[in-house]
């Protein structure tokens, strides 16, 4: 193998690919990067098994070939190198790295010790989704899922793809959340599955800033994410491989509620400020009171803690129904409002013991529906 390639396009795929490497293994070629020279391309690949990311751009190959390298020694030393060209060979001694002033020979492994990545083939059916639009909807849902080895099918994001349609769903069975994105054409096929948390929170960092179209394949074990910049001679591809997770997602629009006892309209800001102050003043439960009064056309915050003291603020909103209450857990509400992009929060509440509905009064697609504390 020898590739030149520049500096940037070396160390930026190198930083993408690295965060999947295996801290740990009994597998050591895990604690390596694939590196792959063919055609036009160099290719970056790490895996831990459950996840892998694929890094491909474009440099002049002059002789093809693999080898797998230690990931974080390749990716520190390339980062201290001139920003200039970079010229890597193999040799039986190892991988060779030349730069201005540099000449180094790394020791590697066998590129066949490396645990193969499957790869979908172009004429494989695909469900095509705007990069940003989905990682965003992504960050909205992924930090609700659960961490209970109990229940694996809530640890991850639940997607449903219907007709023109995709729902990202994730709960831990204390607060749920539901984002809807929408598409111009329909989807080629109907089809649900449930991606791990970790490779939800992979593809937000690694792709949530890029513009285009991301393709997704889906297996019955498997997802592959495959990002092609629309310049392709200017930008990497990336694919990021996940297994997916075993078991049937909970029936969770039986838990969504049709109606409610009370109807809140309020602006986010303030609420949120209203919040953060009654949270320093909250107990060992991080619980805080939110009582809803039509007649005060307003709602007020109440919170005590035995240590520090208790503080009630009141604050002015459109309030329709009964006169209600109920104890939240502060974290968990202000998890599900920071993620809502309006300036007014719709929420319906159903009482001390009901789910809670909250979400934008403009339609942005996502719905969070939090569970009281009860007394």
């Amino acid at each position: 193998m020898r590739v030149t390639i520049l500096k940037e396009n070396l160390k930026e795929g190198l930083s993408i690919v690295e965060r999947v490497v295996a801290k740990s293994s009994s597998l050591p070629v895990l604690q390596n990067i694939l590196v792959v020279a063919k055609e036009n391309f160099l290719e970056l690949l790490a895996t831990d098994l459950e996840i892998g990311i694929r890094y491909r751009i474009l440099a002049q190959i002059a002789e093809p070939g693999k080898i797998a390298v230690p990931a974080h020694f390749l990716s520190q030393f390339i980062g201290l190198l001139p920003e200039d060209k970079i010229r890597i060979e193999t040799t039986q001694a190892g991988l060779v790295v030349q730069a201005k002033g540099y000449n180094t020979t790394i020791k590697t492994l066998d590129a066949e010790d490396f645990p193969i990545v499957p790869q979908p083939k172009e004429t494989e059916e695909a469900i095509g989704v705007n990069t940003k639009a989905f990682c965003q909807g992504l960050e909205q849902v992924m930090g609700m899922a659960g961490q209970s080895s109990a229940r694996p099918e809530i640890s991850g994001v639940f997607f449903s793809f219907q007709n023109k349609t995709v729902k990202l769903v994730a709960t831990d069975s204390f607060r749920l959340a539901e984002k809807t994105l929408s598409f111009e054409k329909s989807n080629p096929k109907e089809i649900s599955f449930i991606l791990p948390q970790k490779t939800a929170r992979e593809l937000s960092v690694v792709l949530g800033e890029k513009e285009g179209k991301t393709k997704i394949y889906i297996s019955p074990t498997q997802a592959v994410f495959d990002y092609v910049p629309e310049e392709q001679h200017v930008g990497a591809r990336v694919q990021i491989v996940s297994r997916l997770i075993e078991g049937e997602y909970p029936h969770y629009q039986d838990i969504i509620p049709k109606q409610h006892i009370t109807q809140v309209v309020i602006e986010k800001g303030e609420f949120i400020k209203r919040l953060k102050a009654a949270a320093i003043f909250s107990g060992k439960l991080s619980d805080v009171t939110m009582r809803a009064d039509p007649a005060k056309k307003g709602v007020e915050l109440v919170s005590q803690s035995a240590e520090v003291g208790e503080n009630t603020s009141f604050l002015e909103a459109q309030v329709e129904g009964e006169s209600t209450e109920a104890r939240f857990n502060w974290r968990f509400l202000l998890d599900g409002i920071s993620h809502i992009k309006g300036r007014e929060l719709s929420i319906g509440l159903g009482g001390a013991d009901a789910p809670t509905t909250i979400q934008a009064t403009e339609q942005e697609g996502y719905l969070y529906i939090i569970m009281p504390i009860r007394a």
